[in-house]
């Protein structure tokens, strides 16, 4: 494991100074901080309130459906289906929700504060290139901290929920494709919203766009961990927090939630190509 970690380190290593130098050269760092629209705190617990609600209760609702009308134990397709129409639901809602609050929404997934406006396609495609630079330091982060509880605590990473949920519905083409279209699509939809386009912007009201950035990633990263899924994971928190401070940084760059739901979208897409066609 040991020199499998260090050869990962120093491919994916090289690969991440190579690309980031790239993008340095070329001024993809270089950004000016827009003001913030203003939103509310009552917004932001509304949002968070619909993700949790929607995935509680209809889940709820849903098991004991089953549990009325079924005396056989739940197929592996009508989980996966259930699971999907929840993810579906919460858009729906959130949608609903959003129309209320305009134009407020609006201006967080398209900040008409920046100087040099650009298309949402532009940025979209923009936030998929970022993965080149995104991705070699994620790996970076996630296999660092995995060689390290190896090596002082000789724990071994799992495999993460998502993971572990497209892996069951690989028997099935119509499972994979509900499976990604929620993970690679539906997903980095809602959570952008939820974390660059509310969190983040209302963090910026009240600090600086570097410190908006890091607190989000904070809260990001510890949204995903589960304790269930074992302490071996423990090195998702700061591989999960670098990818969400590159998520924020091109939010705020852009001044666009088109460009991180971009990159979310281009990171879980590749990351599911990883699992469906394992290297091994």
């Amino acid at each position: 494991m040991i020199s499998d970690s260090i050869y990962v380190l120093l491919i994916f290593g090289l690969l991440g100074l190579i690309t980031n130098s790239i993008a340095w050269k070329n001024g993809f760092y270089e950004w000016h901080p827009l003001p913030p629209p203003r939103i509310y705190f009552k917004q932001v617990v509304s949002v968070f309130a619909i993700y949790v609600g929607v995935t509680f209760f209809l889940s709820q609702y849903f098991v004991g459906l089953l549990q009325r009308h079924s005396t056989a134990p739940v197929s592996l397709g009508l989980n996966i289906t259930v699971q999907f129409l929840i993810v579906v639901s919460m858009v729906v809602a959130l949608i609903l929700y959003g129309r209320t609050q305009s134009p407020l929404f609006e201006k967080i997934w398209k900040n008409p504060a920046q100087a040099t406006a650009t298309s949402p396609t532009y940025d979209f495609f923009l936030g998929i290139a970022t993965l080149f630079a995104a991705f070699p330091v994620v790996i970076v982060v996630g296999q660092f901290f995995d060689l390290l509880l190896y090596l002082f605590f000789q724990l071994e990473s799992y495999e993460q929920t998502a993971v572990r949920y497209l892996k069951t519905t690989l028997v099935s083409p119509s499972l994979t494709m509900l499976a990604l279209i929620t993970i690679v699509v539906i997903a980095p939809f809602i959570e952008e919203f939820l974390f660059r386009g509310t969190l983040q912007t209302y963090f910026k009201q009240r600090l600086s766009a570097k410190k908006a950035i890091i607190l989000t990633s904070l809260c990001f990263a510890l949204f995903h961990f589960s304790p269930e899924q074992g302490l071996g994971n423990l090195s998702l928190i700061p591989s999960l927090f670098t990818f969400a401070c590159f998520l924020g940084y091109v939010y705020e760059r852009q001044g666009s939630l088109f460009a991180s739901v971009g990159l979310h979208m281009a990171f879980n897409f590749l990351n599911s190509l990883r699992i469906i066609f394992p290297s091994e």
